[in-house]
């Protein structure tokens, strides 16, 4: 059975309903109190200075009360500082609504700041080319050895199958600020190896006045607008806090936020993976210095961003209750196109290689050595639109009396994660053999030379250049499109009682927790769809365009090397009108729509009883916490005749006991120690999924794949000690270590799995791929931070101001994993870098602030092969500036720029050397430029 199905386009997709309401209403309680009369907004809500305002912040403009905190004498936010220094654990926290002195919009990108989080990007649907980080991630551990929550409450997926969450639709126009938990305790989600990273709304109690903000800003990308591209972008916020009441008990704050950002990026790799120079040697893994590029290609990246949304949050504060409601609404898009040109290595029809055929390799010369022929000019393209979309909504109470407190809070999340149009279109021909018609035994090949490892080149001769610089060839040879989509709502109910005593026993606590999750998704891959038109290599119903028919604009620029074949930037529209007229129509099979269903359902429930014990200067929490984590889903399972929906589900708990300590002997000094235990679940679609079957060498060899439901948690044993110095104003110092080991590993970023066996069957060759548990792994590291103000350091008026601050991460991680029943390897955690550092200097007095921060995270395993090298991403580091002047009390303007050096965003490599360049998908070197924006802040 056969069904001609249209795509669907999600992005007409209508918003949910409770998210249409908050955008209107936000809308409107923005408007009204942005535009309302100042002196009447003033007399009916804000109150006086001095009334229900800290006697400190008397005599203070407002726009001293929303930003001295942060900057003014080079401070911290005091507050963040306090309740890092107030924390029995480590907690590092960082504010991120400053947009006058930082270029980032997005709450990832200013994650960086804080010791030991590295940001990552999922390469495999380009969103390294946006110039923008999308996870954040505790000391470089994989993201799903981390938790992400919003107020304290865990996120829906926004990101795609795994449980990596997706950062980048956060703005710091709506999020007050992000805490880094490195050692939570019982009170809070276990299946958390690296720590939670948790998001905070803004409330009206967070500031010293009440006040109306408005917050522009317009951004330039200098690639995109030197290679004539659409670079140009904007943003505007407006936000309000207001107190009222007669005790000023009521608290509110709102804000929305709209965002639109182009850029470009461009980027060069090899075009397949390395082959061994000389034939017979083994593996390219066991020749890993030995080794020859099969093709190369340059890519160029246009990106249109839209990021927009709302948020609020009311408060009831008083001594017996508090009350508090929060409601988020948040949406990223990224119209993404990519427009490649390659030369590969192939022979085509009429065409023959000179090499001896070696068991069907052809690849060798006479002597062994890697000599290829054929060159085929190709162009590609291929869309990777993005739509992301989070609604939360939290309704909570905490009481208080007689020493006893009881807290009750319920939850509604709701996440998507789109692709709903992918596009590719791929253009090739016959190759470039060097003989009159491009016919007969080929006398020509495609040779490739890396001496520069950011620049693969290939070695042409004159013809071969004249024939591969034509874009009246080839003609197009196919266009198809696919989607995903990936849905997940969660509800949550959680709630707790305690105790307070005045003796040694300070805090006696109980409390548990439910969460129910609901996951549906749906994938086409784009090659179901396929279209193909008739050219020399096929048939088809009728030809195709070339390259130089379409409409669209040739670059003159390219990197440091233009390539031989000239890279053209296609009409999208043109592009995405002959998908829906050819791609769209073309009949998929009915196994096929199912093959890529899944509906899942996955509960949490905890409990857990902590206690705070004191004696004089040390303070002692003792906790265990009890979690039980059950999920079942329907997915398609098998092939052919045998294929069906099954049912599938598993339960798994875990214990985790933990003992948080601080001692605080005076005002400057703090240490403290933990111990505790925690997990990491599997990925969802490691555990429920549809099976997926290739084959190769002809299809005498057979791949199965799919997933496994009875895979463990891994789990670990975290330990860590800090020390802490608070020196006043302007001055801190902290250094921690910390040992992670680890248990029942997976490889949550390779890209095998363990080869449970395999078995003869018709001729074939059939091997059984499921993701297993491995060895064991640990990690061992040392951070150190501080900021100092070096007028307040030496006394000095000329350098009041003026100050430094930074932080730096080393940490050294191994893991024994296997690749297959006789390859079991010990390496280091996939994602974890061995150094990471931030290094600032900055300058604030008077009407004046500035800062110049550089950041820098050293190399990374990505990718774990079997019979290819590994792949690493190589050193990566990024310099920023930023100026604010504060040209009254209610006007700011700032300028900054992101990027100043021009460094790469990305450079991967096969091997940890910097020889061989990655291939594809890998990312190959890219880069992005530099980013510079103009802001003005206006409050009253």
């Amino acid at each position: 059975m056969f069904i001609a199905l249209p795509l669907p386009d999600f992005r007409q997709r209508r918003l949910r309903a409770p998210a249409r309401h908050l955008l209107c209403a936000t809308s409107a309680l923005v408007g009204a109190l942005a535009f309302a009369p100042v002196a009447a907004t003033a007399q009916a809500l804000a109150p006086a200075v001095g009334e229900g305002t800290p006697q400190s912040e008397a005599g203070r403009s407002i726009s001293e009360a929303l930003t001295g905190d942060i900057v003014v004498n080079g401070r911290r936010d005091r507050s963040a500082l306090s309740e890092e220094r107030s924390a029995i654990g480590v907690t590092d926290i960082v504010t991120t609504g400053d947009v006058a002195i930082n270029s980032q919009t997005n709450v990832t990108d200013l994650a960086r700041r804080l010791p030991g989080v590295s940001v990552a990007r999922d390469q495999g649907r380009n969103q390294s080319a946006t110039g923008e980080a999308q996870f954040a991630t505790i000391r470089g551990f994989d993201t799903g050895f981390n938790a992400y929550t919003l107020d304290g409450l865990r996120l829906p997926q926004t990101a795609g199958s795994s449980r990596a969450i997706s950062l980048n639709l956060f703005s710091p126009f709506a999020i007050g600020g992000l805490a880094v938990d490195k050692t939570p305790g019982a009170a809070k989600d276990a299946d958390a190896i690296a720590g939670i990273i948790d998001l905070r709304t803004p409330t009206a109690f967070d500031f010293s006045t009440s006040f109306t903000r408005a917050r522009v800003l317009a951004q330039g990308a200098d690639l995109a607008i030197d290679r004539e591209q659409q670079g140009w972008g904007g943003a505007i916020g407006l936000d309000a806090a207001r107190r009222f009441g007669a005790d000023h008990q009521f608290g509110l704050y709102v804000a929305g936020y709209y965002e639109e950002r182009a850029n470009a990026a461009e980027s060069t790799a090899v075009q397949n993976d390395y082959k061994t120079t000389r034939f017979g040697v083994g593996t390219a893994r066991a020749n890993a210095d030995a080794l020859s590029a099969d093709g190369v290609q340059w890519n160029f990246y246009n990106n249109a961003i839209k990021r927009y949304g709302a948020t609020g949050a009311f408060d009831v504060r008083t001594e017996p209750l508090d009350l508090y409601a929060r409601v988020n609404y948040a949406t990223y898009r990224n119209t993404n196109t990519m427009n490649q040109t390659a030369l590969r290595n192939e022979v085509t029809t009429g065409q023959t290689n000179p090499n001896p055929n070696r068991a069907g390799n052809r690849s060798y010369n006479a002597e062994g050595l890697y000599t290829p022929y054929g060159i085929n000019p190709a162009s590609y393209f291929r869309t990777e639109d993005i739509e992301q979309e989070l609604f939360s909504a939290q309704i909570g109470a905490r009481a208080h009396w007689n020493g006893f407190t009881a807290a009750l809070e319920g939850a509604y999340a709701d996440g998507r994660f789109d692709q709903p149009r992918r596009i590719e279109a791929a253009f090739r021909g016959i190759s470039y053999i060097g003989t009159p018609g491009q016919t007969g035994t080929a006398r020509e090949g495609l040779t490739v030379d890396l001496s520069d490892p950011k620049s693969p080149r290939p070695v042409l001769s004159p013809g071969a250049v004249g024939y591969v610089g034509s874009l009246d060839r080839p003609s197009q040879l196919y266009v198809q499109q696919g989607y995903d989509y990936l849905t997940e709502t969660k509800k949550t109910l959680r709630g707790s009682i305690g105790w307070d005593g005045t003796a040694i026993l300070r805090r006696l606590e109980v409390g548990g927790l439910y969460e129910d999750s609901d996951r549906t998704g749906r994938t086409l891959a784009s090659d179901a769809t396929r279209f193909r038109f008739q050219t020399p290599l096929q048939a088809g119903p009728f030809a195709g365009p070339t390259v130089n028919q379409y409409l669209g604009y040739v670059l003159k620029d390219f990197l440091d090397y233009y390539p031989p074949r000239a890279i053209k930037v296609l009409s999208r529209n043109q592009l995405d009108s002959q998908a829906a007229q050819f791609s769209a129509q073309v009949p998929v099979p009915a196994a096929t729509i199912n093959q890529g269903l899944l509906d899942g359902n996955e509960t949490r429930k905890a409990i857990y009883a902590s206690a705070t014990l004191e004696a004089g200067t040390f303070e002692i929490m003792p906790g265990i916490r009890y979690e039980d984590n059950a999920y079942s889903a329907r997915f398609w399972q098998g092939q052919d005749a045998t294929a069906r929906f099954v049912n599938g589900g598993r339960r798994y708990d875990h214990l985790d006991p933990s003992l948080l300590a601080a001692w605080r002997p005076n005002e400057h000094w703090v240490v403290r120690g933990a111990v505790r235990s925690s997990y990491a679940r599997p990925a969802f679609d490691q555990l429920a999924g549809p099976t997926r079957r290739s084959s190769e060498n002809g299809g005498t060899q057979v791949t199965i794949t799919e997933p496994n439901p009875d895979l463990k948690p891994v789990e670990a044993w975290s330990y860590d000690l800090g020390l802490e110095y608070y020196g006043g104003v302007g001055r801190y110092a902290q250094i921690a270590v910390y040992h992670k080991d680890l248990s029942n590993i997976l490889v949550p970023t390779g890209t095998r799995s363990f080869a449970q066996g395999s078995q003869q069957a018709g001729g074939q060759t059939i091997i059984l791929v499921r993701p297993a548990n491995g060895r064991g792994g640990k990690a061992t590291g040392i951070e150190a931070s501080g900021r100092f103000t070096l007028g307040d350091m030496v006394g000095s008026p000329m350098l009041e101001g003026l100050g430094i601050g930074g932080n730096v991460t080393w940490q050294h991680t191994e893991a024994t994993y296997q690749i297959a029943a006789n390859d079991i390897r010990t390496s280091r955690l996939p994602q974890a870098p061995d150094l990471i550092y931030n290094a600032e200097l900055f300058y604030a007095a008077g009407p004046v602030r500035a800062n110049l921060w550089y950041n820098r995270t050293s190399r990374i395993l990505t990718t774990v092969q079997d019979s290819q090298p590994d792949i690493y991403l190589q050193p990566v580091g990024e310099l920023n500036f930023g100026l604010a002047f504060a040209a009254t009390d209610h006007l700011e303007l700032g300028v900054s720029a992101r990027n100043l050096l021009d460094q790469h965003a990305l450079w991967a490599t096969v091997g940890e050397g910097e020889r061989y360049i990655a291939p594809d998908r890998a990312g190959g070197y890219m880069k992005t430029g530099r980013v510079f924006q103009f802001s003005l802040t206006m409050t009253m």
